[in-house]
C-alpha cells in the first residue's frame, strides 16, 4: 500500500500546464490539456471539439510561443499578446490575380471610439506556421468547423508527404493574414464590435473585400430542436389528386423551404397576404349575385340599397380581415392541432425572444382538440402576425421590444415554422 502522505504529495504535484503553460492557461481557460508519449495535446483552443494542437513537450520555443497567444471562439484568429496584434487567418493567394492583387498588400487606418487601428494584409507570422504544424482536425457533431485555413498552412510545410497536386496548388502563391494593431492590449477591447464595424466599412468601399468571420458565441447543440410532425393523416396516402396551384404561391412555399427561419417565416406569411388580396368572401359573392338578379332591384328602395351597401362593404374588407377569412375558410384546425401537440410543451409556455419581444402561450396544458377548434382563430393568426411584424419592421408596431437577428431567435422561429407552413400549404391546396 502507498502511504497516505505520499498520496497527498502526488495529488499536490503540479501538472505540466501549470508548470510550463501558466500564462497560456490563464488566457485560454477553455482549453483542455493532456500528455501522450512525450507530446502535449491541447484540445478546444477555439472552444469547439474539432481542433487539436499536438506539440513536442521538449520544444522550448513552442512552449514560449504558446504562452504568448490567446484564442477566442468568435474568430479564426490568433491574439498575439506580446506583439499587441490580432492575426485573422486568411490563406494563400496569387499576388498577380484579381481580386487578390487589389488587397493582398492593402494597408489602412481605422479610427473607432477614440482608438486608431492599423489594418493590413501581411505575410502570415512564423507563429501561425508553428501552430499549423501541430494542427489536427478531429471529428465533431457540432456542425461548426473552426480555422479551416490551418489545413493549408500545415500542408505547405509537408509537401514532400503529399501528392504532386498539392505542390501545384501552392506554386506562386503567398501566405497572407489580416493583421489588426493598436496601442491597447488585444484582449482589453471589444474585438467583436471593432470587427463588425470593419466589415461594414470594408465592404462598403470594396464589394469584393474579404470579411472577418464572426461566429455566434453559442453552438447549435445549445438549442433544442424538434422534428416536425411526420404524417398529417397517420400514414402516407395511397392516392391523391390536386388542381394546379397558383404559381406564385407555389414559388413562395418552395423558396421558404430552402430559406433560413427568418426568411422562411416571411415567405410563408406572404402566402396569407397574396391569397387574402385576391380573396372575396363566398357568402358576399352569393349575396351580391342574388341582389343583382332580383328583378325588383331597379326599384332602388332604401332598405334594398342599405343591404347592398352592406354586402359591398364586406367585399372591401381590409387586408388583415381578408387574411383571417382566407385562413378560417381554407385551413383545418384539427390538422394544425397535430403540429401544435407534437411540440406541446413549447406552445404551452411563453416565448421570450432575444431583444425582449415575448409571446404568451398559444395553448394551455389542458387544452383539448375541441377547445382548440373553437379558439384557434384569431389567436394563432395574431401570434404569427406579431412575429411577422417584428421580422419585417424590426419593431412590432404595438410593442417597444424586438426580435434580434440572433441564432437563438432563429431556433425559436423555427418552432413556429411547422405551423405556419401547414397553414400556407392548406391555402395552396384549397385555393387551387
Amino acid at each position: 500500500m502507498v502511504p497516505e502522505t505520499e498520496i497527498e504529495h502526488q495529488q499536490e504535484r503540479p501538472s505540466f500546464e501549470d508548470l510550463h503553460l501558466g500564462e497560456f492557461k490563464k488566457n485560454n481557460p477553455q482549453c483542455k490539456f493532456s500528455i501522450q508519449e512525450e507530446q502535449l495535446l491541447i484540445d478546444r483552443p477555439w472552444d469547439t471539439e474539432d481542433v487539436r494542437f499536438v506539440f513536442d513537450i521538449k520544444d522550448v520555443d513552442i512552449i514560449d510561443d504558446i504562452n504568448n497567444i490567446a484564442f477566442r471562439h468568435k474568430f479564426d484568429a490568433i491574439f498575439h499578446l506580446d506583439d499587441g496584434c490580432v492575426e485573422f487567418l486568411f490563406g494563400f493567394f496569387s499576388p498577380n490575380e484579381e481580386p487578390f492583387q487589389s488587397y493582398i498588400d492593402r494597408k489602412f487606418r481605422f479610427n473607432f471610439e477614440g482608438t486608431a487601428y492599423e489594418c493590413s494584409y501581411e505575410k502570415s507570422t512564423d507563429r501561425l506556421f508553428t501552430l499549423a504544424k501541430g494542427f489536427r482536425r478531429l471529428p465533431s457533431d457540432s456542425g461548426i468547423i473552426v480555422a479551416p485555413q490551418l489545413l493549408a498552412f500545415r500542408d505547405v510545410q509537408r509537401l514532400e508527404e503529399l501528392p504532386s497536386a498539392a505542390e501545384r496548388y501552392f506554386k506562386n502563391k503567398e501566405p497572407r493574414s489580416f493583421i489588426l494593431r493598436c496601442d491597447r492590449a488585444p484582449l482589453s477591447f471589444d474585438i467583436a464590435s471593432v470587427a463588425r464595424h470593419l466589415n461594414l466599412l470594408m465592404l462598403y468601399y470594396d464589394r469584393r473585400s474579404p470579411q472577418i468571420v464572426i461566429r455566434s458565441s453559442e453552438s447549435d447543440a445549445h438549442y433544442e430542436r424538434t422534428r416536425p410532425c411526420r404524417y398529417i393523416n397517420g400514414e402516407f396516402p395511397q392516392a391523391f389528386s390536386i388542381a394546379p396551384v397558383d404559381d406564385f404561391i407555389l414559388q413562395l412555399i418552395e423558396v421558404a423551404r430552402d430559406s433560413n427561419p427568418r426568411f422562411a417565416f416571411i415567405y410563408y406569411y406572404q402566402v396569407f397576404e397574396y391569397a387574402g388580396f385576391y380573396y372575396v368572401d363566398e357568402k358576399a359573392k352569393r349575396e351580391l349575385r342574388r341582389y343583382l338578379r332580383d328583378p325588383a332591384m331597379i326599384d332602388c328602395s332604401e332598405d334594398r340599397l342599405s343591404e347592398l351597401f352592406s354586402v359591398l362593404t364586406e367585399i372591401t374588407h381590409n387586408d388583415e380581415i381578408r387574411m383571417r377569412k382566407v385562413i378560417e375558410d381554407y385551413c383545418d384546425p384539427r390538422a394544425l392541432w397535430k403540429d401544435i401537440t407534437h411540440d406541446k410543451e413549447f406552445f404551452c409556455t411563453p416565448t421570450l425572444f432575444e431583444g425582449g419581444f415575448e409571446l404568451p402561450p398559444c395553448i394551455a396544458q389542458d387544452t383539448t382538440i375541441d377547445t382548440w377548434c373553437t379558439m384557434w382563430m384569431p389567436k394563432l393568426f395574431d401570434q404569427l402576425t406579431k412575429i411577422r411584424n417584428c421580422l419585417v419592421h424590426a419593431r412590432e408596431r404595438r410593442q417597444s421590444r424586438v426580435i434580434l437577428p440572433t441564432r437563438a431567435n432563429n431556433y425559436l422561429i423555427e418552432r413556429y415554422l411547422h405551423v405556419i407552413a401547414r397553414l400556407a400549404e392548406q391555402i395552396a391546396f384549397r385555393t387551387a
